[in-house]
């Protein structure tokens, strides 16, 4: 079993990719890149699972729609 300190420096190592991809998205957001959505929902979905182990409470609503901006 995974220490919580090995688990929050698995969360603050995709955190940081998870900004870097964003951050990608942005620069080059009049080009089709679904890989890179497609990382960014993986990265979102790794964090959401790992803030539950830890029992940290998410806000309310989608995480996703809090990162993104999604509305639906």
């Amino acid at each position: 079993m995974r220490t919580q300190e090995e688990v929050m420096q698995k969360i603050n190592y995709y955190k940081e990719k998870l900004a870097d991809a964003m951050e990608e998205k942005e620069e080059f957001s009049c080009t089709s890149y679904p890989e890179l959505d497609l990382i960014i929902f993986s990265l979102v979905d790794k964090l959401e699972a790992l803030l539950w182990v830890l029992e940290v409470d998410l806000p309310d609503g989608d995480i996703l729609e809090r990162i993104v901006g999604i509305n639906h």
